[in-house]
């Protein structure tokens, strides 16, 4: 399936001049949405998302919907100084996650890896295969993983989701708390009478077996954090990113 992505030695291949106008197109839609909204480093690496998304999800209608993702991810405001910066990082004793799509290394309590999503990333693809951990700010392979990961996601429930829309708000719960709570979600709302199983909004999305206590250092429960995922970067950050894109 994903045999066909391209490998990434280097993004800009349209060359210096390219990249140069591009940034200057982003500036303008920018300052025609609103500048203040955009966050600063966005205007740097959305070409590199654009490229990456252009060979890893082609297909994908709504591609401004991964910009609004990376803000989800990296933006504790919009003018933080990492939002939409490569060097995110997020450190608890529960997880360490870095960059524009927060790839995760979860511990548990006695401190052994429970997953690590960085080693999981280099079988996603032969260019990720030798991603070395001192070179994980890589911004290109960032992309490549969040948008290989969602593609996974996506393909995966697209073989029961109702619609492209209800398949792309089970894509964002899919990659932030797994395929495996999806599974687990969908099983609990087939035996709810009126639950659509293949429908998120309104449906799946209100059954759950994570938990619904604050977790401490998040000020949310990990089901507070799923549902509002994929409602944030749909309905709340991706609409200004739009004109990127066309």
């Amino acid at each position: 399936m994903l045999s066909n992505v391209r490998a990434y030695p280097v993004v800009n291949r349209a060359g210096a001049v390219m990249r140069v106008l591009y940034l200057l197109i982003l500036v303008l839609c920018g300052f025609a949405q609103g500048s203040d909204k955009i966050p600063k480093n966005a205007y740097q690496y959305l070409p590199d998302l654009v490229s990456v998304k252009n060979d890893v999800f082609a297909t994908f209608t709504n591609p401004e919907y991964f910009a609004g993702q990376v803000e989800q991810e990296s933006c504790i405001s919009l003018t933080h100084s990492k939002c939409w910066n490569p060097r995110a990082e997020l450190k608890t004793k529960r997880e360490y996650g870095f960059g524009f799509g927060q790839t995760t290394i979860a511990y548990n309590t006695n401190g052994t890896e429970r997953f690590n999503n960085f080693q999981a990333a280099k079988r996603l693809h032969p260019s990720l295969a030798n991603w070395q951990w001192e070179d994980r700010f890589d911004p290109t392979k960032q992309f490549m993983v969040m948008l290989l990961m969602d593609k996974q996601c996506y393909d995966k429930s697209a073989k029961w989701a109702k619609s492209i829309y209800e398949n792309t708000a089970f894509m964002f719960s899919c990659y932030n708390g797994g395929y495996g709570g999806i599974i687990t979600d969908r099983k609990i709302c087939m035996r709810v009478s009126g639950c659509d199983p293949t429908k998120w909004f309104g449906n799946v999305e209100k059954y759950s077996l994570k938990q619904k206590t604050k977790l401490p250092g998040y000020g949310k429960s990990l089901f507070d954090i799923n549902r509002e995922y994929p409602k944030n970067i749909m309905f709340s950050r991706s609409n200004k990113y739009r004109p990127f894109f066309d």
